[in-house]
């Protein structure tokens, strides 16, 4: 960790993580609802969305950061996290870790919160069908702590195996934010060489994680289809639905097969 983080007071850490993940979250969600807008044709769903959606899910949003600054101020003011010198080799290998790593616990803590034991962590969630970009962080309190065991305790499990590099954890908590909030988008964005069964084990089309929502259950999996394959939770319309819809034919039903 550079040192003028590790040597700030709690007050200019708290300042620094809320700048991080405040600023993260508004340019991303911005970006979101204007690739809605300059992409007209690639609508994914064209139903309307639940009243007073906008409203719930800024609120969700504004619960998920406090959690996250708080969380994230509280590891790094602790020193808890080891941290090893930087090198390019260090921070690779954090993000890759990370990727890999996040991949696996998400699709066991969202499978978790479907079971009729803890849907009541996930339902705020879902109470958006009709995804937007303010949509990927609307969640309520318990299940943003969720979130923070794979944010916080899975970088710290692996910095007790071997020192993590701390701009690999950055660059990874960019790329994990980022791909949350513009993958909400209510709008198809990727090219038919990346809606293929191989290009979606590494990442997914729009469309696959905005069936989730419409349908509750498959399709479990954050930001590619590898681990609802070997879950068997991947559901088998998604290409022609996709097809459908890069060709410029939104879904007009939750229902549409």
């Amino acid at each position: 960790m550079p040192a003028p983080l590790r040597d700030a007071s709690l007050p200019i850490i708290v300042s620094i993580v809320a700048g991080f993940f405040g600023l993260l979250t508004m340019g991303n969600v911005a970006l979101g609802f204007i690739l809605e807008r300059l992409v007209p044709r690639r609508k994914i769903f064209a139903v309307p969305l639940a009243r007073g959606q906008l409203g719930f899910e800024l609120s969700g949003n504004l619960v998920f950061l406090a959690v996250t600054v708080v969380t994230f101020s509280a590891a790094l003011s602790s020193g808890i996290i080891r941290f090893g010198e930087d090198s390019f080799t260090r921070s690779l290998a954090t993000f890759v870790a990370l990727l890999f790593g996040f991949q696996v616990f998400y699709y066991f803590l969202h499978r978790a919160m479907h079971t009729r034991a803890l849907l009541w962590m996930h339902r705020w969630h879902h109470r958006s069908q009709v995804t937007t970009a303010l949509s990927a962080q609307s969640m309520s309190l318990f299940e943003a702590l969720g979130w923070m065991l794979g944010y916080v305790g899975l970088p710290l499990a692996f910095s007790l195996v071997a020192p993590i590099g701390f701009w690999g954890y950055v660059a990874y908590l960019v790329f994990n934010v980022s791909g949350n909030i513009i993958g909400h988008a209510n709008v198809e964005l990727a090219a038919p060489a990346g809606a293929t069964r191989a290009a979606t084990l590494f990442a997914n089309p729009w469309i696959y994680h905005a069936l989730h929502h419409a349908r509750w259950t498959g399709h479990y999996g954050f930001q590619a289809a590898l681990m609802d394959r070997v879950g068997r939770t991947e559901f088998a319309d998604w290409p022609a639905l996709y097809e459908r819809v890069a060709s410029g034919k939104p879904l007009e039903s939750f229902q549409v097969r």
